[in-house]
């Protein structure tokens, strides 16, 4: 029986001990009324007490009356009261969003929510409305997710209306309403287990299996990038085992995708859950942007590769952070050792967190990025092999046999590498031999021998020779390098002879031998000197000079003049001696004192110059007596002046402007005795008024003989003739 019987009961029982009218509050009228479970009027009665035992028991009647009302409404039933808050919505932007009700088995079913906002004292609600205007709620507290049986006073064949109310702080918001019927509304599972992703014509493609009975529905999906928020999509209905979804492929950006399921041809069923995030990276996945170093060789024949700069990290979706795979690029670091060919393995990937150790050969390092969609854009960088070598740690000997190589062994089972490649074919591919396994000999040595027949290193070149060791060759991490040097192949002593000797003087006693530089010196640390030889062909002495293997120029001193010499040139290596060039013959001619030179030169000199000047004088003789001079015009008496004539009277030279510029250029240059200057003096005197003579007083005899004039006479009109008295002065 329900909760009203019983109140029933216990009323007429105890209605003999008093009487009473009820009536509604307010109007006066005594009048019955019928008390219906929810109604207001309810709580509004109204007693008339009949004594005094009635103004005790009412209150207690409609204490136990309230209290019977509130235990009708049981957590697991649908409450067909009025809810304990005021039934007015706030408007509020904020509230419970998304609501889904469904059947989660035969005989239960569940309703969820979403609440935006503030959680803190809110308390959620579920209305619901029967086909038949009855409506009742249950009380889920803060919880956004209740589940009720089909006993809860809910029908679940008919149509219902279902909305969540939410109360805090005085004030009331709701969800929109949902319209099904709950038998029918079944909630479908999301995408379960591994979603396949691929790309297909520039779009992404899933793909997953059905769930267990839930063939044909309906899916959506949403996706969001790192920095947007989630766009919704349609994937189109479903009717097969195998349900797919094409979805838009971002390119430079990862993005985040959810699904979700619901039955085919049943608008108002509930959408399943989201699927869990299927993190996708973008088409074009960023370049591996990394710098590496290489440390030195060490002694253990190994070095270390550094990584100096990480790859840039892809901005993934809040969704794809987690542990979750798919949307990260992942990068790897592959080895590839280009030296040793022969070797069992040549390449190893390893994590790019992890630097190994390399040996002394060259190397090609690729950092490889890859994504769920498979290998993305490499970058391969080249690291050379180490040039240090060691011309001592490795003896040769050459047989008739063959050629045999030792070297420092390693651990006991080691398994050496040797590679020869030759000089400046370095881009080309290497020779090598892997030997077995072998333990150091007495003199912990280890030995790889070659014949003739086999042609390795035959020819006449240089040879860059490297060995390798591991105790794991299979592992390429771990060869070491065990040494690196040159040797000169073929016949190294024939070969390195050298070429084009010649001697030049240096001195009285000395002589420069140049020569070509061997093709040994091609081969670092091959040449270990050379050898210039000199044999003394009178006495057969022979004296030999060493020679840095850099220099190809030697003086040789002390040498005698007049002798002859022989000289030749070899090149020696650590462990062979050379050939001796084509002998060079040479001889110091005897030399002449400098000094006999000079006064030789000195002699000759002064001999032409005597023979210059005796020849000069006696031409000068010979001229004066085959060649006599004319006679001259003052030997004879033409131009005597006769002693009965007037004397000549000068004129000046003033009156006669034309010649008064030649007054001081007259000069007589005469020659006489000293009575004969008396006597021409006293004759020439001059009357009052002429002007003076000067005679030159420093006449020369060979004129004076020529003239031999006792007076002073005027020349000739053109100024010929041998005038005693060339000057005169006024």
């Amino acid at each position: 029986m329900g909760c009203d019987t019983h109140f029933f009961f216990f009323f007429f029982g105890l209605f003999p001990l008093f009487s009473f009218n009820v009536f509604r509050s307010g109007d006066g009228v005594a009048e019955p009324r019928r008390w219906q479970r929810g109604s207001p009027g309810a709580v509004g009665l109204c007693v008339d007490p009949m004594g005094p035992l009635v103004t005790w028991v009412v209150p207690l009647l409609l204490l136990f009356l309230r209290s019977r009302q509130g235990a009708a409404c049981r957590t697991s039933e649908c409450c067909f009261q009025d809810p304990p808050y005021p039934d007015a919505d706030s408007g509020s932007a904020s509230g419970p969003r998304d609501l889904s009700c469904y059947r989660i088995s035969s005989a239960g079913y569940e309703c969820s929510w979403q609440y935006e906002g503030p959680t803190a004292g809110v308390s959620h609600f579920l209305r619901c409305c029967l086909s038949s205007g009855r409506c009742c709620y249950f009380a889920a507290g803060s919880a956004t997710r209740l589940q009720f049986s089909d006993q809860a006073g809910v029908s679940v064949l008919h149509t219902v209306t279902l909305w969540v109310e939410s109360w805090a702080r005085n004030r009331t918001e709701k969800s929109p309403e949902v319209t099904l019927q709950l038998y029918t509304s079944v909630k479908y599972k999301p995408p379960l287990g591994d979603i396949k992703v691929s790309k297909l014509a520039g779009q992404l493609r899933m793909e997953w299996e059905t769930p267990d009975n839930q063939v044909g529905a309906e899916v959506q999906f949403r996706h969001r990038t790192p920095s947007s928020s989630w766009k919704l999509g349609d994937c189109g209905p479903q009717d097969d085992d195998t349900e797919s979804c094409l979805c838009p492929l971002e390119m430079n950006v990862a993005q985040e995708i959810q699904l979700r399921r619901r039955r085919l041809g049943s608008q108002g069923s509930s959408w399943s859950k989201w699927s869990s995030p299927v993190c996708v990276p973008p088409e074009n996945p960023p370049q591996p942007q990394v710098r590496f170093s290489v440390e030195q060789l060490g002694r253990d024949g190994r070095r270390r590769l550094t990584l100096k700069e990480q790859p840039t990290q892809l901005e993934l979706p809040e969704g794809c952070q987690g542990p979750a795979p798919g949307a990260e690029v992942t990068y790897q670091l592959q080895l590839h050792m280009l030296s040793c060919p022969c070797k069992a393995k040549a390449t190893r990937t390893l994590p790019l967190e992890k630097m190994p150790y390399l040996s002394g050969a060259a190397y090609n390092v690729a950092v490889i990025s890859s994504n769920r969609f498979g290998p993305g854009p490499n970058q391969t960088w080249y690291i050379p092999a180490d040039t240090h070598t060691e011309p001592v740690a490795l003896n040769i000997s050459v047989g008739t046999n063959g050629t045999t190589m030792y070297w420092p062994a390693r651990a006991q089972s080691t398994t050496y590498c040797i590679e020869w490649q030759p000089v400046g074919q370095e881009g080309s591919l290497a020779t090598c031999n892997l030997t077995a396994p072998q333990d150091p000999d007495p003199a912990g040595m280890a030995t790889y021998s070659w014949s003739r027949e086999s042609g390795a290193m035959g020819q006449e070149k240089c040879y860059h020779i490297t060995i390798f060791a591991s105790a794991h060759p299979k592992k390429l991490t771990l060869w070491s390098t065990v040494l690196s040097t040159y040797h000169f192949g073929g016949n190294a002593s024939a070969a390195g002879t050298p070429h084009h000797v010649s001697v030049k003087n240096h001195s009285l006693d000395s002589v420069s031998v140049d020569w070509a530089p061997s093709p040994l010196s091609t081969c670092p640390g091959v040449l270990k000197e050379y050898v210039v030889r000199c044999r003394d062909e009178d006495s057969n002495q022979v004296s030999e000079h060493p020679v840095q293997p850099t220099e190809t120029q030697v003086t040789l001193s002390d040498l005698r003049a007049g002798v002859a010499y022989t000289v030749q040139v070899r090149a020696d290596t650590a462990w062979l001696r050379g050939a001796w060039s084509q002998p060079q013959r040479f001889s110091i001619k005897v030399q002449v004192s400098d000094w006999f030179i000079f006064f030789a030169s000195l002699g000759s000199f002064l001999s032409i110059l005597l023979v210059g000047v005796l020849g000069y004088l006696g031409l000068n003789r010979a001229t004066r007596h085959l060649c006599p001079p004319l006679p001259t015009p003052c030997a004879s008496s033409a131009i005597q002046f006769p002693a009965g004539k007037e004397t000549w009277q000068w004129i000046n030279p003033v009156d006669f402007q034309e010649e008064a510029s030649l007054q001081e250029a007259l000069v007589v240059e005469m020659s006489w005795d000293k009575g004969e200057r008396t006597e021409l003096l006293e004759k020439a005197e001059l009357p009052e008024g002429a002007p003076e003579l000067a005679l030159d007083t420093q006449l020369s005899l060979e004129d004076g003989d020529r003239c031999k004039a006792k007076v002073l006479r005027p020349s000739g009109p053109d100024g010929q003739g041998c005038n005693p008295a060339r000057g005169v002065r006024g």
